[in-house]
């Protein structure tokens, strides 16, 4: 039996960003496995490497052939096949043609559905050298990419332009031509030594080569070295590593071959704010700082180059110029900040826009505090918190955007803010708000620290989506460049993780109400921005481990009190799984829709001279013996108990339906049976709505 061979294929590029790579990677042996199995060919593993110049991908395992395969697709009605002159019909021609058989082999077929159109299609076994070309085309093809260039004649789309492909089974080329490159056997090294073309001799010595002209392909591999190199730095300084892992990941995409080189710069720079002098070390030159004893910034770094350690004094050297006259700047532009204090920065605003039709920054400041001031006078009676350092946040939130340190570096917007705040001397209340007023930056991250800096917080959020709902500025499908659907999962985690009992349309309606100067459909903007909020809720709760169907059994009122909410959806979650509140859940439907469905209500008490069923009075009774209980449950929102006393309804509620005739054609009687319903689905959606919860 032969051996089966391995195949190669190395996209040569022009240098990715780093964020480009590991996604392209995972791209890249999603698509291998699965063109390889839509084109039959058989292979044991398909492995991705690559580095930010190169995508590889390394198949093993590879049969000689596809395998042979016979295929039958149903198509239209028999009766399709020809006209009343004995022409194929439209449908029977395009059937035939999409299936790649001639209309004169169409065979007819019995099916559920009766006589059908069959089109079967004999697929022959090919060399696996004919299938590969057309897979690592396809592959190439469908590679993703956050922003595309085209750069050739063909306007063919790639994250960067293609340099060189190398497509290899076992020592054969696949040809191919795409992009106006054609595949061989060459790979580059190290791009930063100027080495010349490598000839790849075998797929299986691919990284092997590579290694020998100092280019570690395999990512892991990359990631061992890179840590190792940046211990033994950490090891000769006077500190120790600060390992930002998100750091590490972009560092290791990069890079060809890491080599970690410690440097120095002058101590009087670490008079400066650490998170700025974070920033220009890991967001500008991608250094990785040392921390002293104290867990501060030493005035030790370590820089990573791309190739091997020759010439390591000179590199040092150059890093250390580098480091200096960015953290100059830094010290100029830090400098001409303090000379004014966030309060006198504040009027600076008004030069700085916030959104075509949505004023300056001091417009969207001045609603911001208006919010925070509202959010104040309902929550003061309930909760104790800061009112002043609420506002004073609320007011200078924006401040730092007119500093010299933000205009230079974007990120530290906020972070900055706190720092000015603690240095004018307005608390460390005020400065932590400030500080994480952005805050959450991502799905998990924290919220921020105290309530007073989570409702200055709050507010902004509110106010940037209700103005940018107001303007058109929606989120669409993937599209949302105004990053609107985080903050408003911000917004939902800050009601509920701080436990802020206020109706979102209480607070939808304080945000339209700060827009009143722009023209604008306020109820339309209130509805659209309503529907937001729950789909955030929605989307928080399912990555929770809540199912949908549970979601919407609470999405009446759902947003009137999302702590709430949030509980009464856990009592559904806890109680599904259950045989009778399963069966009782399929029993409301039933009276739900029965309700639904009639004309005469159901709205009016009930009158208990005119139950004259045995079934209807015991449901009657029993109703009233547990009103109280579940209302009660209700109150302390102990909503599982409450729905464990909904659930002993259920032998009453089977007997009324086995046995009463709800729609008789006494009007009268009718409206009583409809009015019992009635109130037996108020009591569940006290609750929640169970008709929504599946079998």
């Amino acid at each position: 039996m032969t051996a089966r061979k391995a195949a190669l294929l190395e996209i040569g590029t022009e240098s990715l960003p780093a964020r480009f790579v590991p996604p392209a990677l995972a791209q890249m042996e999603r698509l291998a496995a699965e063109l390889l199995r839509s084109n039959r060919l058989a292979f044991a593993e398909a492995r991705a490497y690559g580095t930010p110049m190169r995508l590889a991908i390394l198949i093993r395992g590879l049969a000689e052939k596809s395998a042979p395969e016979t295929r039958e697709v149903l198509g239209p009605p028999a009766r399709l096949l020809k006209d009343d002159k004995g022409a194929f019909t439209p449908q029977a021609l395009g059937f035939a043609r999409a299936q790649g058989v001639d209309p004169e082999a169409l065979l007819v077929q019995q099916s559920p559905k009766g006589e059908v159109l069959l089109a079967r299609r004999a697929l022959p076994e090919e060399p696996a050298s004919k299938v590969l070309e057309r897979v690592f085309t396809e592959m190439i093809a469908r590679i993703e990419f956050p922003k595309g260039l085209e750069w050739e004649e063909s306007r063919f789309r790639f994250g960067r332009p293609i340099r060189s492909l190398v497509a290899l089974y076992g020592k054969r080329v696949v040809p191919f031509k795409l992009a106006g490159v054609r595949s061989g056997a060459k790979s580059r090294g190290l791009a930063a030594l100027g080495q010349k073309p490598v000839a790849i001799a075998d797929p299986e010595d691919y990284l092997k080569i590579l290694r020998g002209r100092c280019v570690l392909a395999d990512p892991d591999e990359r990631r061992g070295v890179l840590l190792k190199g940046l211990e033994d730095a950490a090891k000769r300084s006077s500190g120790r590593l600060d390992a930002d892992e998100d750091l590490i990941r972009e560092v290791l995409f990069l890079c060809e071959h890491p080599v970690p080189v410690l440097g120095r710069f002058e101590k009087a720079h670490l008079e400066l704010p650490q998170s700025l002098l974070t920033t220009v070390l890991k967001r500008q030159l991608k250094f990785f700082p040392l921390l002293g004893k104290d867990g501060r910034l030493a005035a030790e770094f370590i820089g990573v180059r791309d190739g091997l350690s020759e010439n390591q004094k000179e590199v040092q050297e150059g890093y250390e110029r580098v480091i200096e006259a960015r953290l100059s700047d830094a010290r100029f532009f830090y400098e001409r900040d303090r000379e004014t204090s966030l309060a006198q920065k504040r009027p600076k605003l008004a030069l700085l826009g916030f959104q075509k039709g949505l004023g300056s920054m001091l417009d969207k400041s001045e609603r911001t505090l208006w919010i925070v001031r509202w959010l104040c006078e309902r929550l003061r009676q309930d909760v104790h918190f800061d009112e002043s350092a609420a506002q004073a946040i609320a007011e200078l939130c924006h401040a730092d955007l007119v500093a010299d340190v933000v205009k230079e570096f974007p990120e530290l917007q906020g972070a900055i803010g706190g720092v000015y705040a603690r240095l004018d001397g307005l608390g460390e209340r005020v400065a932590l708000g400030l500080e994480e007023f952005y805050f959450p930056a991502q799905a998990k991250a924290p919220l921020p620290s105290h309530l007073e800096g989570c409702l200055a917080s709050l507010a902004g959020k509110l106010d940037s989506i209700a103005a940018l709902f107001a303007i058109g500025c929606k989120p669409s499908g993937s599209e949302d460049p105004f990053a609107l659907r985080r903050l408003g999962n911000g917004a939902v985690r800050i009601l509920l993780e701080k436990q802020i009992r206020l109706p979102a349309s209480e607070l939808i309606d304080a945000a339209v109400r700060a827009l009143s100067q722009l023209k604008l459909d306020p109820e339309k903007v209130r509805t659209d921005v309503e529907e937001f909020l729950w789909q955030r809720a929605e989307s928080l709760f399912l990555d929770q481990g809540f199912k949908i169907d549970e979601v919407r059994s609470v999405r009446e009122g759902g947003l009137d009190d999302l702590p709430r909410t949030y509980k009464r959806l856990a009592a559904v979650h806890a109680l599904r799984s259950e045989a009778e509140f399963t069966a009782l859940a399929q029993a409301f439907k039933r009276a739900a829709n029965i309700l639904k469905q009639s004309k005469d209500g159901g709205a009016g008490e009930v009158d208990r001279s005119l139950l004259s069923d045995e079934a209807e009075k015991a449901l009657f009774e029993a109703l009233a013996r547990i009103d109280g209980e579940v209302r009660s449950k209700a109150s302390v929102e102990d909503y599982e108990a409450a729905l464990r006393a909904l659930v002993r309804i259920k032998p009453e509620l089977d007997a009324f339906f086995d046995k009463v005739m709800v729609m008789a054609e006494d009007r009268n009687l009718r409206r009583n049976r409809l009015s019992l319903l009635a109130r037996l689905v108020g009591l569940f959606k006290s609750v929640a709505d169970v008709s929504q919860i599946q079998n």
